[in-house]
């Protein structure tokens, strides 16, 4: 059976997004070691973490003005040459001013490659499957992490820190061989979409089932700006990814330093509950389209609230297994709401605006990964390196962040319906 255009489509995005998130969570499972060669203590390993996160905030917004207006492909693209060659410098550095500034970079080519993708998205994908289709593809914000220890912990006990991002500048030169051949603006723009397919979207996106839910109705993205709820997802990003990027940044530090874990039982402790985070995640598109159209929020809420409570567990509970059970019901939990989080950022901006308004709203999601780096580093240093600590801040997060979704979105009053 010959695969759809869309399908290919969906799994080079799929393969994108996993070397990205190979690439930033590397210096996760790094950092220890670059923290010793270059002498530094928590305060400045959270300056490191988060100058990705700084170049990657700004560049939310420009890329997807840019996608908007040049089209998805030719932004992909670049960032995929761009975001490879500074992975790859990354293994060069030999001084904490550089490493900044080639993180910052690196940050600067990854920042202008998700609005991309969620606008293709947009022009591939009727409202029907779109949560669907996203959550699947973004799936890659679990996998990477699940896939990362593996992959980094033999190569980093084998060849050192350095050549973890070497390898990881290759991979990144392979995806932009891929997309060169597969990526299109819009189903209608792709030569190996076929007349069928581009028939079947177009009659799709007329269709009743893609049109129950309402849009924000504008025509550009100031007036977008004017929408209280694009606000309300700005903040939802920002927020909840205090806890998200706090989780995924310090696991692995917490694994070795309050848990006592070596390197190879912590590459397989950070891994495994990142493989049921990709399971929650892809379930999240599947069931927010299939059970929650017209009240996702609560979807997000629910996931939110009880994958909390498994995660404030998991830091209060000594036994091994216990607490991998609890974290592996956290991330799927938590990983469920972000992809269920992502379906309202995907149905409620117009596909017109796609690029500009899904990079706002990510603009807000990478500040919190900014703040995060700083604040739980400094946070852990104050109370005496106690990396335990930093959960305080990530549960506190996560708190506000639910009590936000469910007074905060409102997902038909504010909407009109097609």
């Amino acid at each position: 059976m010959k695969l759809k255009a869309s399908h290919k489509l969906g799994m080079v995005l799929i393969f994108c997004y996993l070397v990205a998130w190979l690439d930033r969570m590397a210096i996760n499972m790094t950092i220890p070691f670059i923290a010793r060669d270059l002498n530094i203590g928590p305060e400045k390993i959270g300056w490191i973490l988060s100058a990705f996160f700084l170049g990657y905030s700004i560049f939310q917004i420009p890329g997807g003005m840019l996608a908007d207006r040049i089209g998805s492909r030719k932004v992909i693209l670049t960032a995929l040459a761009w975001w490879s060659a500074f992975t790859a410098l990354t293994g060069a550095m030999v001084s904490l001013p550089a490493m900044l500034a080639t993180r910052f970079f690196f940050g600067m080519g990854e920042g202008v490659f998700p609005a991309s993708v969620w606008r293709i998205l947009a022009h591939w994908f009727t409202k029907k499957n779109r949560a669907t289709a996203n959550a699947i593809i973004v799936s890659a914000i679990a996998s990477g992490p699940a896939l990362t220890p593996l992959i980094i912990a033999p190569v980093l006990a084998a060849w050192g820190w350095r050549w973890c991002f070497y390898m990881l500048g290759f991979c990144g030169i392979f995806c932009l061989i891929l997309a060169y051949f597969t990526i299109a603006n819009s189903i209608q723009e792709s030569s190996g979409a076929s007349r069928q397919e581009i028939e079947e979207f177009e009659a799709d996106a007329k269709s009743q089932a893609a049109n129950v839910e309402g849009t924000i109705e504008k025509a550009t993205f100031r007036e977008l700006l004017k929408a209280p709820i694009i606000w309300v997802l700005f903040s939802i990003a920002l927020i909840f990814n205090i806890t998200m990027y706090g989780w995924l940044t310090w696991l692995p530090s917490y694994l070795m330093k309050a848990k006592g874990l070596d390197l190879k039982a912590t590459a397989w402790a950070a891994s495994l509950p990142f493989m049921f985070a990709t399971v929650g995640c892809i379930s999240a598109g599947f069931i927010s389209d299939k059970f929650f159209r017209g009240r996702r929020r609560f979807l997000v809420f629910g996931c939110q609230v009880i994958g909390g409570i498994c995660l404030y567990a998991f830091t209060r509970v000594a036994d091994y297994k216990t607490y991998m059970i609890l974290q592996c019901a956290a991330g799927f939990l938590l990983f469920m709401a972000c992809g269920a989080a992502g379906a309202l950022t995907m149905i409620l901006i117009p596909a017109k605006l796609m690029g500009s308004g899904s990079g706002f709203v990510n603009t807000g999601g990478q500040i919190g990964g900014f703040l995060t780096k700083i604040i739980i580093g400094y946070y852990i240093a104050y109370r005496g390196n106690d990396y335990s600590a930093g959960f305080d801040i990530m549960l506190g997060a996560l708190v506000i962040a639910a009590l936000v979704v469910i007074f905060g979105v409102r997902e038909k009053p504010y909407f009109s319906r097609a």
